[in-house]
C-alpha cells in the first residue's frame, strides 16, 4: 500500500509539469523506463517525494523518452 501511495504522489507531481496527453502517448518501453527513473529518484530521496524537484522529474522524463 505504501508503494502505491508513493507512486500516486510522484505521478501527481509529474503531471504538474508533463501533460496527460504526453504521458498517455508513451510506449510500453518508455513507461517502463520512466517508472525505473522515478523509482531511482524515490530511492535517492529516501522516499521523500517533497525532496524530488521538478528538475529531477524533468531529467527522469528526458532519460525515459
Amino acid at each position: 500500500m505504501e508503494g502505491e501511495m508513493l507512486s500516486h504522489e510522484i505521478y501527481e507531481k509529474l503531471s504538474n509539469i508533463i501533460s496527460q496527453s504526453a504521458l498517455n502517448n508513451l510506449s510500453d518501453t518508455q513507461v517502463e523506463a520512466l517508472e525505473e527513473e522515478l523509482s531511482k529518484l524515490v530511492q535517492e530521496k529516501n522516499g521523500d517525494i517533497d525532496e524530488i524537484s521538478y528538475d529531477d522529474l524533468l531529467a527522469a522524463w528526458e532519460n525515459a523518452t
